[in-house]
C-alpha cells in the first residue's frame, strides 16, 4: 500500500538521527498512556462488576466509554495541536489524565468510574494524537511506518506486563489499585515531558486558522486511500480491544480462573505483536512494507477463522483459543504501522489531522465492538471469536478496497 495522492510529501527525508532514541521513548510512554490503562482494569473488571452488583454490559462501559470519549477527542486533538503546537497539548493532555487517574482511584460508585474514564480518555486523545503527529513532522516519507513500530516496541515494554500486573494487584489490593498506580505513572511522564519534550510543529507564515484545517481534514476525508486506512485500521483494533474485553468474564464464568490466569495468557498477543513490529522496523522502502502489510491482513483472517474452528470442533481450553491468536497479534503487528503511516502521509504539512482521524476510526469502531461484545454469551468463547472472525473478513475486504483506490490513482500519480 503505497501513497499516490496530489499532494506530495516533502522531498528530504529526515535523517535517521532526527528522533533520538530519548524522544522515542518519551513519545512512547505518553501514547501508552491510554493503553497501559485499558489493559490494566481488564482483568479487574470481574471485581468490578461484582462490587458494584452491575451486568456485564453496565461494567463493560468502563472500557467502552473510555474509547468513545477518546475517539471524539482525537480529531480535535490533531487540528489544535497543528494550530498550536505539539508540547503544550501533550503536556496537557497527560495533567487532565492525571486528574482522571486520581477521581478513578477514588469512586465510590461505578458511575464515578466510568466519569473518570471519560475523563482519561480525553487527556489520551491528545497524548497518542500529538505522539504520532510529531513522529509524522520528522519522518515524511516510508521511513514513518518504521518509526511508528519502533514507538510501538517500546511501549510494548509497559503494555505486555500491564494486563498481568493489574491482575495482580487487582486481586491483592483490589481495583482501585491499578487507578492508583496509573496516577503515579502519569506524573512521572509529565515530569519528563516537561523537561525533554521539544517542539516540533512545522513553522509557517502566519498562524493557521481552524477553517484551513476543516478544509484540510475534508480534503483527506475525500480521498478513498484514507477511507480503506481508516476501515482497516478501526477493524484490526476492533478485533484485538473486543476479544481482551470479554475473555477476562470467559476466563472467569467458564473455567473459573482468576484475574493474573488472563494476564499470562494475554502475554501471548503481546509477544505476537512485538515480532511483527520487530520485522517491520527492518524493512526498508514502500515495496517491503506493502507485502508484509499484504502478508498481515490474510494471516489476521486465517488465525481468527482458526480459533474459531477449535472452538466449534468442541475444543474450549484457552491454549485453542489464545493460541491462534499468536499469529493473529504477529499479523497486527506487520499490518497497522504500515496502514497508520500511510494515512498521516496523506496530509503532508497536516500531520495532526490524519494522526487525528485515523486515531478517531481506530477508537469509534473499536468502542462499537466493545459495548456490542457487552451483551453477548461470556460463558463460552464462541460468541467473541465469532465476531473476531467476521471482523478479521471485513478487514481483508478494506485491504482489497484500499488496493483497488491505490491502482486507480496510479495513471494520475
Amino acid at each position: 500500500m503505497t501513497v499516490a495522492d496530489g499532494a506530495a510529501a516533502p522531498e528530504s527525508a529526515a535523517p535517521e538521527s532526527a528522533a533520538p532514541r530519548g524522544l522515542i521513548a518519551l513519545l512512547a510512554a505518553s501514547s501508552a498512556l491510554g493503553p497501559v490503562s485499558t489493559l490494566m482494569l481488564m482483568p479487574a473488571l470481574p471485581a468490578i462488576r461484582a462490587e458494584f452488583g452491575a451486568s456485564t454490559a453496565a461494567t463493560q462501559a468502563v472500557i467502552s466509554v473510555f474509547l468513545f470519549v477518546f475517539a471524539l477527542g482525537i480529531p480535535f486533538a490533531g487540528p489544535v495541536s497543528d494550530r498550536h503546537g505539539r508540547r503544550p497539548l501533550l503536556l496537557g493532555g497527560i495533567a487532565v489524565f492525571l486528574a482522571g487517574s486520581v477521581l478513578g482511584a477514588l469512586a465510590p460508585t461505578l458511575e464515578v468510574l466510568v466519569l473518570a474514564r471519560a475523563v482519561q480518555a480525553l487527556g489520551c486523545a491528545a497524548t497518542a494524537t500529538v505522539a504520532r503527529a510529531v513522529l509524522g513532522d520528522i519522518f515524511p516519507d516510508w521511513r514513518l511506518a518504521r518509526a511508528l513500530a519502533t514507538m510501538t516496541l517500546v511501549m510494548m515494554s509497559g503494555t505486555a506486563i500491564s494486563p498481568y500486573l493489574g491482575g495482580l494487584i487487582t486481586e491483592r489490593l483490589g481495583w482501585h489499585a491499578p487507578l492508583t498506580l496509573l496516577s503515579v505513572l502519569a506524573a512521572l511522564i509529565g515530569l519528563a515531558a516537561l523537561r525533554g519534550l521539544p517542539e516540533t510543529r512545522v513553522a509557517r507564515d502566519g498562524l493557521m486558522t481552524y477553517g484551513e484545517l476543516g478544509r484540510a481534514s475534508r480534503r483527506v476525508l475525500r480521498n478513498p486511500t484514507f477511507l480503506g486506512c481508516v476501515i482497516d485500521a478501526g477493524v484490526v483494533y476492533a478485533i484485538y480491544l473486543g476479544f481482551i474485553s470479554i475473555a477476562p468474564y470467559v476466563m472467569s464464568e467458564m473455567l473459573g480462573r482468576p484475574a493474573t490466569s488472563f494476564g499470562l495468557y494475554l502475554l501471548l498477543l503481546s509477544a505476537g505483536y512485538f515480532a511483527g513490529n520487530v520485522i517491520v522496523t527492518r524493512l526498508k522502502g514502500h515495496a517491503d512494507l506493502d507485502r508484509v502489510a499484504r502478508f498481515g491482513n490474510w494471516l489476521q483472517a486465517a488465525s481468527a477463522l482458526l480459533a474459531l474452528g477449535f472452538v466449534l470442533a468442541g475444543h474450549t481450553h484457552p491454549l485453542f483459543w489464545f493460541g491462534p491468536m499468536l499469529p493473529l497479534a504477529f499479523a497486527q503487528g506487520l499490518l497497522l504501522p504500515h496502514v497508520t503511516a500511510t494515512a498521516v502521509r496523506l496530509a503532508p504539512g497536516y500531520a495532526g489531522v490524519a494522526s487525528g482521524l485515523i486515531g478517531f476510526s481506530q477508537q469509534a469502531i473499536a468502542a462499537a465492538a466493545v459495548q456490542g461484545l457487552g451483551f453477548v454469551d461470556t460463558g463460552t468463547p464462541l460468541p467473541v471469536l465469532t465476531v473476531c472472525a467476521a471482523l478479521s473478513l471485513v478487514s481483508l475486504a478494506a485491504m482489497l478496497m484500499l488496493e483497488r483506490a491505490l491502482r486507480a490513482q496510479e495513471p494520475a500519480a
